[in-house]
């Protein structure tokens, strides 16, 4: 299993400069070396699939930087710290990035290093999710955001280092999370209660590969509120498309072009919603005058451009996650199974106001 140093990733991709490792990691001999991480592990097993100019270099800068092989290394005691694995379904999202922060701060003036595995397919994370049990490297793991079926979070129950969720729920193992039906009813009851009887609502299709749901029960609270408010939701008003900005902005536009657009819109994330602010402005609709967003996470970008937003704490989750992970490695006993709910918070900024009779396009 292919492990990174979750210290080096941010160094280098992230602004989040006061976090750093002290111990070389693969991926520092592979920058050295000018090779890719798959490499230098096929150096590391002796594979003769590996040119000897090209294991010359590799072998070098192992001696450059004093690089000793995770699996290879002293086991160290509790109160010198150890690994922990974070498995993480991918790494390009500001959420990740936040609760990462969270989760780095809180082990590492304990001595721990925190070491990533980024899965990137379904099929990827179902073979990490069934080596991890029998991994003799790490001391404890959280798994970030990445939803377990019944049989793997009763294999990790049972595994020698305690697991920790975070961003996820599994009744055999403990986890932080937030309930994200009641974000979408805050979001939405807000919305009504500014006068807003057109709302749409933009989220990711319910169907995908890694079973994510944060988006569906999003939605369910969205409908929820509508329903009880005896306002209609024609399916014209629900759009399904990627987490990203483009796509935000892509399913605004095609709101826009309904008979009788929104007034107001509820993203189901903030990536989402600055997309549907770009179609706004690009459409020439005023934010909040004719049209008014709320997102949800209060990433960094959100108060940037003045978004109206569902604040979950994601650097607490990785803080509060890790202490959990850490209280049972010092007690060296499995945490009890557990699930702690985070609250949200309402923040209004510039992107939602009182509504007013649209202008037919």
């Amino acid at each position: 299993m292919e492990w990174k140093a979750a210290a080096t990733i941010f160094q280098r991709e992230s602004p989040f400069s006061w976090i750093f490792v002290v111990t070389a990691t693969i991926s520092d001999v592979a920058v050295l070396a000018g090779v890719g991480i798959g490499t230098v592990s096929r150096v590391l097993n002796n594979s003769e699939q590996v040119r000897p100019d090209t294991r010359a270099k590799v072998m070098s800068a192992i001696e450059q930087l004093g690089y000793t092989p995770l699996r290879a290394s002293k086991k160290r005691s509790r109160q010198e710290g150890g690994y922990v694995g974070v498995l993480v379904h991918f790494f390009e999202g500001p959420s990740a990035y936040e609760r990462l922060r969270g989760i780095v701060r809180q082990l590492q003036p304990h001595g721990f290093e925190v070491v990533l595995d980024i899965v990137d397919s379904p099929e990827k994370a179902r073979r990490r999710l069934m080596e991890l049990p029998g991994n003799r490297e790490l001391d404890g793991c959280i798994i970030m955001s990445l939803p377990l079926r019944g049989d793997e979070g009763e294999r990790l129950s049972h595994a020698r280092f305690p697991t920790v969720l975070v961003d996820a729920a599994h009744p055999a193992l403990p986890s932080v999370t937030i309930d994200d039906r009641s974000g979408g009813r805050m979001a939405t009851q807000y919305l009504v209660d500014l006068g807003h009887e057109r709302i749409a609502f933009v989220g990711e299709p319910h169907r995908n590969p890694f079973g994510f749901i944060a988006s569906k029960s999003r939605e369910e609270g969205f409908l929820t509120v509508m329903a009880d408010s005896g306002l209609d939701v024609p399916g014209s008003m629900l759009k399904h498309g990627a987490h990203l900005r483009s796509a935000g902005r892509q399913m605004a536009l095609e709101l826009f072009s309904n008979a009788d657009p929104p007034t107001a819109i509820v993203a189901a994330s903030d990536l989402q919603a600055v997309g549907v602010l770009e179609a706004a402005r690009d459409a020439g609709r005023t934010v909040p005058g004719d049209l008014s967003v709320i997102g949800f996470d209060d990433i960094d970008l959100a108060s940037f451009v003045g978004l109206s937003t569902i604040r979950q704490p994601l650097e607490w989750s990785g803080i509060r996650g890790a202490e959990v992970l850490l209280q049972a490695m010092q007690a060296g006993d499995r945490p009890t199974p557990f699930n702690e709910t985070l609250q949200l918070e309402l923040i209004v900024r510039t992107t939602s106001g009182g509504a007013h009779v649209r202008r037919r396009s």
